[in-house]
């Protein structure tokens, strides 16, 4: 449904008002810079909307925009860049938008103005035959009406009418008011292209609209194009009302936004005047309307004056209904996305989300009112809980000559010292073996120095209370988490789970049977060879609790990943995540170069792989100065194996533009050839998020690693690029355990149990001296097509691709997502991001062997069986040995199974059963596992309910 309202222009030449600017004001303290838009386009210029970047306002300094109606004043709480609300060019007898920037403390300052946007008529993005008419200052006595798209109507000509239709006293007149306009800038369907754009939306609260999601980034900062009109409107007979003067509020921020699945809704709050709106909000209805409901809709078509469809002398009705979805036979056109339905009672009972002709779509807004449970308060802070494993298994060799509990120290002391201190985040600790820690190891507290002191100890960090944690027992991941869940049962933050695990559970409680854990995010690492680990279950965990699964091969990997996810679940997520090599006659690696576009904080993460030697950053600003440990203003920590390097924005005047990272040695020990990792996370501006998915994957199943690009206070970014990098296992583990024909029992290390088959492929790596499975990387390029992502709107960020037969074997799958895109010509930056995923045997009937052996008759004429099956997938492959839980098996009809599948350790499972008197040919039926598919009801982003 996207549509053009108006095209947006580039300045001939960048202009800079202001002292900066290096010009004599043109009066006292000011600077004044008049926009001329240039020549009209055919219809002429319905209004402009003002861009201004680089944004210097020092002290006091400030900069009006003249709307026409109103002033735009932007200060130094204003982002690195600004849009304007619409301007009426009207009200200035020279056409000319006046710009001012005033001096208020500081001498210096200045903003640049680099393009604008232009309201006009325009043809449709998918229909080059429509024609819009977005006129909210109403420049003609009588209203022009658009060429609409006629895709969305079920009559023609369309069974609407000019809102003022409505007779005095019916409740269509009485709703009218509530209904608007929002004008945003938008994205063209070329994916590039910025355009000027519009949907509806409807005043639900004093200052809160109610539309769809599908046009927004999901972020919690401002909106930075976006405001909306209420009075856009004619007489019925499409004249310019008497004393007309429109006005438009500016959107603040995303209250709530909830956007997946069939939910599709987002509350926006408004700047109002001191003295409000004068308009009486509708109420949003609790209940799902019924089939046979009279309803009306009240919306702004290709940016039309308002609309009520049907028309006043009739009521439509609704067609059908559940909790997640309206169906109606309106019309409507583009630009009515995001409007309310009404009922007869004039109570908001759906928001338009899409559909087609006599079958338009509304989401029930008794569904979002569930929702919406939780207060609409901006999240910020969060309370994590790291739990940690100490079973007997993290005495093992990490990967790199350390014991895994060394290298899982030095991991969490890098995430807990990369929290900043003296603010409403809180951290604790718990680790957990035959049982966790009781009471836990670091009750949840406020992140400040001494906390950080107790969990860390001093540099290097390696003491406290993680360095005092000691190995043995065996594996509760349940415990665990059970008792980080008890330490945020009060939270009123964010709440978060970090998890760090390296075997299988096999002591109760077990993941399973943990209840509570509704509305954390849960972030799994599982740390060592797949072998070792269950992926599937921590893959279903992760996805379940809106978080991510990574498994990290080895210590750096480990270190990486808890960057990565302090980056993820405090900050903006990743800029960058390279991998390097520093030989042992080399004194510094090559410059990592990257770009910065709005962040407000850049945190420079380094990690290398052997003890005893350490590396320092280096970091270049665009324009050449050097930034390290020592630079004044710059936040830094060295842990053993591991050093960060946190800059705030701007530095010396700083910010936007290429940088770059070097790493080098210091110290004095004996150098030795290094790996090591640079990331770079961002603080504000753009985040790069993982679409939910489903939590248990199979072999054969089609998969969309969906992501979503989500707009900081800029808005939404341009020229997006998305790429995507999956690492595929290239055997299968099920078939190399059933031909190798080597199975080993079940071992323990330091009191923990290392079941049969992990056991069996931990010797197969031992003898081979290599892993059991290698890995090949495939890559993808990422599509915002609405058959890629589901979603109709291009602008929704949502990027992905459809996948079949891409998860042809089972094993871990690693991801690797990076977006690059810009704001305006020469602002650009990227994002990165990785998640892992377990796929299973998708256990297949017609490639699975079943043997049944039919024994004597008993007394009762039935008869006993015995059957031998060799379960494998579509592909071929092999369940192998030790996976009974991998596939299920029932009985045809007469055949009735009597014991457990018992595991025969070579790929085979046996299962008794007996036949029916009278049954011929007895039978078994092999499936999968059910899929659970279910999801936490808290999204992320989503503010818990305040406990009493």
């Amino acid at each position: 449904m996207t549509h053009i309202v108006g095209t947006v222009q580039p300045v001939a030449q960048p202009v800079v008002i202001g002292p900066d600017s290096g010009l004599p004001p043109t009066s006292a303290n000011t600077w004044l810079f008049e926009l001329d838009p240039g020549a009209p386009p055919p219809g002429g210029i319905k209004f402009i909307i003002v861009h201004l970047q680089n944004l210097n306002l020092p002290a006091n300094n400030s900069v009006e925009i003249d709307l026409g109606y109103d002033k735009d004043i932007l200060t130094a709480t204003n982002d690195f860049d600004f849009w304007s609300r619409p301007v009426n060019l009207a009200a200035f007898p020279n056409g000319k938008v006046p710009i001012r920037y005033i001096t208020n403390g500081a001498a210096t300052g200045g903003v640049t103005l680099d393009r604008f946007g232009r309201g006009e008529r325009h043809a449709g993005d998918g229909d080059p035959t429509s024609n819009s008419n977005c006129d909210p200052f109403l420049l003609d006595a009588n209203y022009v009406e658009p060429t609409f798209n006629t895709s969305l109507f079920c009559a023609t000509p369309p069974d609407f009418e000019n809102a003022d239709c409505a007779t005095a006293g019916d409740v269509r007149k009485t709703a009218a008011p509530s209904a608007g306009m929002i004008v945003h800038i938008d994205i063209a369907a070329d994916g590039v292209t910025e355009i000027v754009s519009s949907f509806s939306g409807t005043l639900v609260g004093p200052d809160l609209v109610l539309t769809t999601a599908q046009l927004f980034a999901f972020a919690p900062a401002q909106l930075q194009s976006a405001a909306i009109i209420f009075n856009y409107a004619t007489t019925c007979a499409g004249a310019r009302p008497a004393n007309y003067a429109g006005q438009f509020h500016r959107v603040k921020r995303i209250a709530k936004l909830g956007f997946f699945g069939a939910v599709d809704y987002a509350l926006l709050q408004l700047n109002v005047p001191a003295a409000g709106l004068g308009i009486t909000p509708a109420a949003m209805r609790g209940d799902v309307p019924a089939a046979g409901e009279q309803i009306f809709c009240l919306h702004h078509p290709e940016g039309a004056v308002k609309r009520l469809s049907a028309k006043h002398t009739a009521f439509k009705t609704v067609i059908s209904a559940d909790a997640n979805s309206i169906v109606a036979d309106l019309d409507v056109a583009s630009g009515s996305l995001g409007a309310g339905l009404f009922d007869a009672a004039g109570k908001v009972a759906g928001v338009l989300r899409g559909g087609s002709g006599c079958n338009i779509e509304f989401f029930p807004t008794a569904t979002a009112l569930d929702d919406i449970g939780n207060p609409p308060d901006e999240p910020t802070f969060r309370d994590v809980m790291i739990v940690l494993d100490r079973s007997g298994s993290m005495a093992l060799d990490g990967g790199a000559g350390q014991a895994k509990i060394d290298e899982a120290r030095d991991a969490a002391s890098l995430f807990i010292q990369l929290v900043q201190s003296d603010g409403p985040n809180q951290i604790g600790l718990v680790s957990f073996s035959t049982a966790a820690t009781n009471p836990v190891d670091f009750a949840l507290q406020p992140v400040n120095a001494a906390n950080k002191l107790a969990l860390t100890g001093p540099a290097p960090f390696t003491s406290g209370i993680i360095g005092g944690i000691t190995v043995d027992g065996t594996t509760s991941i349940g415990s665990g988490l059970a008792a980080a869940r008890d330490q945020m049962l009060l939270s009123v933050n964010l709440r978060s789970i970090l998890l760090l695990t390296d075997g299988l559970q096999n002591t109760p409680p077990n993941i399973e049977s943990v209840t509570g854990l509704e509305g954390i995010e849960i972030n799994a690492i599982g740390f060592g060879a797949a072998s070792s680990l269950n992926g599937a279950l921590l893959t279903q965990l992760s996805e379940v609790h809106n978080g991510l699964y990574v498994r990290a091969d080895d210590g750096l990997d480990l270190k990486k990943y808890f960057a990565l996810a302090f980056g993820n679940i405090f900050a903006a997520g990743a800029l960058l995540d390279p991998e390097g090599k520093l030989a042992a006659r080399e004194v510094a690696g090559k410059p990592i170069k990257f770009n910065v576009c709005g962040e407000k904080t850049i945190t420079i993460v380094v990690g290398w792989d052997k003890p005893g030697q350490t590396l320092g950053i280096t970091a270049k600003t665009p324009g050449g100065a050097s930034v390290t440990a020592g630079t004044a203003g710059v936040q830094h920590a060295t842990g053993r194996t591991w050093a960060f390097l946190r800059i705030k924005l701007p530095h010396n005047g700083e910010r936007n533009g290429p940088w770059a990272v070097t790493v080098h040695r210091t110290g004095e020990a004996e150098p030795v050839a290094l790996r090591y990792f640079v990331n770079v996370i961002a603080e504000a501006g753009t985040k790069f998020v993982r679409w939910p998915a489903r939590d248990r994957y199979f072999t054969g199943d089609a998969v969309n690693p969906i992501v979503r690009l989500v707009g900081g206070g800029s808005g939404f970014p341009q020229k997006v690029k998305v790429s995507l990098t999956v690492s595929r296992p290239t055997a299968s583990a099920g078939t190399l355990l059933t031909r190798a024909r080597r199975p080993q029992p079940p071992s323990a290390r330091r009191g923990d149990t290392i079941p049969a088959r992990q056991a069996t492929m931990l010797a197969l790596e031992k003898s081979s001296r290599k892993p059991l499975i290698d890995y090949a990387e495939h890559r993808f390029d990422l599509s915002a097509d609405p058959a890629h992502t589901k979603v109709a709107a291009r602008s929704s960020g949502l990027f992905g691709a459809t996948m079949t037969d891409f998860l042809n074997v089972e094993g871990t799958y690693t991801f690797h997502a990076v977006a690059t895109y810009a704001y305006g010509k020469d602002c650009i930056s990227s994002r990165e991001l990785q998640w892992s995923v377990e796929v299973d045997v998708g256990v297949d009937q017609e490639k699975s062997d079943v043997k049944i052996t039919t024994g004597a008759a008993r007394p009762d004429k039935t008869k006993t069986i015995t059957a031998v099956v060799i379960p494998r997938d579509a592909f071929g492959n092999h369940v192998g040995p030790g996976r009974p839980d991998a596939f299920t098996v029932t009985g045809t009809p007469g055949t009735t199974l009597t014991g457990a599948v018992r595991d025969n350790g070579d790929g085979s499972y046996t299962v008794a059963g007996v036949i029916d008197a009278g049954v011929r040919k007895p039978g078994i039926v092999l499936a999968r596992p059910v899929r659970c598919e279910c999801r936490a009801s808290s999204r992320p982003g989503v503010r818990p309910r305040e406990r009493k």
